[in-house]
C-alpha cells in the first residue's frame, strides 16, 4: 500500500487495517526520534506503544547509550537515564535491541555524550527475527569521527528470520541542508560502494533512515544505480506542517531483494500520540501544532513503515 502525496499520512488505527504486521510478513519501522536520550519530557511509553505492533524498529538520532558498556578504545561509558527509559519502555513491549559499538558524528570528537554525535540502535521482536553475526555488520568505516565520506558513519546489522530470508539493514542519518544535496549523494554513493565491495554470498542490503532528501528531484539524482526508494512519491515524513519534506527513505535493490515488498506507509505521529497525551500538561501540542513542544515529547519525524516477505525464501544461498 502506498499513499498519495498530501492525502495519506496514516493514523495507527488505519495502519493496522492494512497488510502491515501480518504473520507472513515482517513489519519494519524506521524512526528518527529527535535527540533521543536528551529531552527529559519525552513520553517514552507512548512512543513504545505506538510502534509495539511492528516486528522491527530502526531508530536514528539516539544521542546517548541506554546501557553501560565499553567503547572500542577500551574506555567505559555509563547508561544514560533518558535513553534507558526509552529502551525499558520498548522492552516492556517485547523488544530486544542491537546497539552500535560507539557513537559517530561530524566533528573531530566523539564519546561526548551530547547531541553532536549519535548511536545507532535497532529494536526487534526475538520470536520473529534475530541478529546474525555471520552477515556483514558494524560501522561502514573505521573512523567514526569527521569522516570524509560520511557525516555520520552508517551502521549495518545483519538479521535472519526463522524460516525465511536474511538481510542486512544499514541505518543512516545523512547531512541536512537544502544546499547540501551533493554531499548526500556522495554519502549514498559511498554506501553503495561499500555494499558492492562485500565479497560474500549475501546481497540483501536495505538502506534506511533519515536521508534529509529535500524533494523528488534530489531523490532521482541521489539514489545509487540499481537501487530504488520505497518512498518514490516523496511523501512528507517530518512533523513540521509548515515545511513538509520527504526526508525518510528505504532504498533497496529489487534484483537482489525480492523479499522487500512495495508496501510503504507514513505513520502520522501527531494523530498517533493524541490519545496518550496527559491533559494535566495543558493543551496537546498537536492541536494546534506546536513544533518545539511536540518534538520534545515525541519527535520531529513520523515513523515510516514497510514489509519484508517471509514467503519468498532467500535468493543468495544463505
Amino acid at each position: 500500500m502506498k499513499c498519495l502525496v498530501g492525502a495519506c499520512l496514516l493514523s495507527l488505527s488505519l495502519l493496522l487495517n492494512t497488510s502491515i504486521s501480518h504473520a507472513e510478513t515482517l513489519s519494519v519501522a524506521s524512526f528518527n526520534i529527535q535527540f533521543l536520550g536528551s529531552f527529559k519530557k519525552r513520553d517514552d511509553v507512548a512512543l513504545a506503544k505506538i510502534v509495539a505492533p511492528f516486528d522491527m524498529v530502526v531508530v536514528q538520532e539516539l544521542v546517548a547509550p541506554p546501557v553501560a558498556g565499553t567503547y572500542p578504545d577500551g574506555s567505559s561509558y555509563k547508561a544514560d537515564i533518558e535513553a534507558k527509559e526509552f529502551a525499558d519502555a520498548m522492552a516492556a513491549e517485547g523488544f530486544s535491541f542491537v546497539l552500535s559499538s560507539e557513537d559517530t558524528g561530524t566533528g573531530d570528537r566523539i564519546h561526548t555524550g551530547g547531541t553532536g554525535t549519535e548511536w545507532f540502535i535497532t529494536f526487534y521482536k526475538p520470536e520473529r527475527v534475530a541478529p546474525d553475526a555471520e552477515l556483514p555488520s558494524g560501522f561502514l568505516a573505521e573512523d567514526r569521527s569527521n569522516h570524509p565520506d560520511y557525516e555520520r558513519v552508517p551502521y549495518a546489522t545483519g538479521f535472519k528470520t526463522p524460516n525465511g530470508p536474511d538481510f542486512v539493514l544499514i541505518s543512516v542519518h545523512l547531512m541536512p541542508g537544502a544546499r547540501d544535496s551533493d554531499r548526500r549523494k556522495h554519502e549514498l554513493d559511498s554506501i553503495a560502494a561499500w555494499i558492492n565491495a562485500q565479497n560474500r554470498a549475501e546481497q540483501d542490503f536495505i538502506i534506511l533512515g533519515d536521508m534529509n532528501i529535500e524533494d523528488c528531484e534530489e531523490l532521482a539524482s541521489a539514489v545509487p544505480e540499481g537501487f530504488v526508494s520505497l518512498n518514490n512519491s516523496c511523501l512528507s515524513t517530518n512533523t513540521n506542517i509548515n515545511g513538509p519534506k520527504p526526508y525518510d527513505h528505504v532504498l533497496y535493490r529489487p534484483a537482489h531483494s525480492p523479499e522487500v515488498l512495495p508496501n510503504f506507509a507514513v505513520l502520522n505521529l501527531i494523530n498517533a500520540t493524541r490519545p496518550y497525551w496527559d491533559a494535566k500538561l495543558g493543551a496537546f501540542p498537536g492541536d494546534p501544532y506546536d513544533h518545539n513542544t511536540f518534538r520534545q515529547y515525541y519527535s520531529d519525524h513520523h515513523p515510516v513503515l514497510f514489509e519484508i516477505s517471509l514467503e519468498t525464501g532467500d535468493n543468495d544461498g544463505k
